[in-house]
């Protein structure tokens, strides 16, 4: 019969279901069957840039599945949580009353810029604490808007040229697996600012690695970028703002701050339109 049936190409010789069958279906699931979850984990904190590019650029064996990859290391940051009780959030807050000062911000800009006058409210100030006690989803929120930033600025790289959008999903999908062990190292440690520094580090290193431009070039294209990332969040909260004064019967205020998205749309286009023309006249 060979090696496989010919009917439905199984193995031949699996023999019968023991122990030792359970744990290997076990450890094929956290992928521990192998090397490459490991080995793929260690490349993308010792050079995650060329790694993440050798994988966009065809060479998929180089690494293990990177969604399966996120996914499993997203399950163990659940446990980690739960073990150490890391409720604190990545900046940490002795009582959650500083962060009403992003209510009076976020309505003394709105006042001076279109005339909205929102109710006192604590909502946003409540937003950004289960963000910053929820790093995780933040960190994900963030690196998904660099996706199409990303796009723009890096377009014309003298590495990975003209990469394509689902390729800058997958440079974001490896690099949130790197925020995500990063949060559970935190969550552990409780160093919440060198945590965010190294963070930086290994977002620079990534993007030099990557892309190729020098210290300069990386540098001021990973903050417009990340200037465009939060652009894109800041639509997100003032939508979310919007629906909530909606639902508070507050329509006038809450159309002022529908009218914050095109503004903020016109600066991204303008801060992508700008970066991608240098690029693109450097790359000549």
């Amino acid at each position: 019969m060979g090696n496989f049936c010919p009917y439905c190409s199984q193995k031949s010789g699996l023999g019968p279901i023991t122990w030792r069958s359970v744990g290997k279906s076990i450890a094929e699931v956290w992928g521990m069957h192998n090397r490459s979850l490991l080995y793929s984990l260690a490349q993308l904190f010792l050079r995650p840039g060329y790694f993440i590019g050798d994988y966009i650029s065809g060479k998929r064996q180089v690494s293990f599945p990177p969604v399966k990859m996120l996914a499993i290391v997203a399950v163990l940051g659940v446990i980690v949580d739960f073990l150490t009780g890391a409720i604190h959030g990545m900046v940490r807050l002795h009582n959650s009353e500083r962060l009403s000062y992003i209510d009076d911000v976020f309505s003394w800009l709105n006042v001076h810029l279109n005339g909205a006058f929102p109710p006192p409210s604590n909502y946003l100030s409540d937003v950004f604490l289960w963000l910053n006690t929820h790093p995780d989803v933040l960190s994900l929120l963030l690196l998904s808007f660099l996706i199409i930033p990303n796009y723009y600025i890096f377009r014309f790289a003298p590495r990975n040229t003209l990469h394509t959008l689902p390729q800058g999903f997958f440079i974001q999908v490896f690099s949130s697996t790197v925020f995500m062990i990063l949060n559970m190292i935190y969550d552990i440690t409780s160093l919440g600012w060198f945590v965010l520094f190294f963070g930086a580090v290994m977002v620079f290193m990534t993007y030099k690695q990557l892309f190729g431009y020098g210290v300069w070039g990386t540098l001021w294209r990973a903050v417009m970028a990340f200037v465009c990332g939060c652009t894109l969040l800041s639509i997100l909260l003032n939508t979310n703002y919007a629906v909530h004064l909606m639902r508070e019967m507050q329509m006038p205020a809450a159309q002022r701050y529908f009218l914050n998205i095109p503004i903020a749309l016109a600066f991204l286009v303008i801060i992508l339109s700008i970066c991608y023309y240098i690029s693109k006249k450097t790359s000549r």
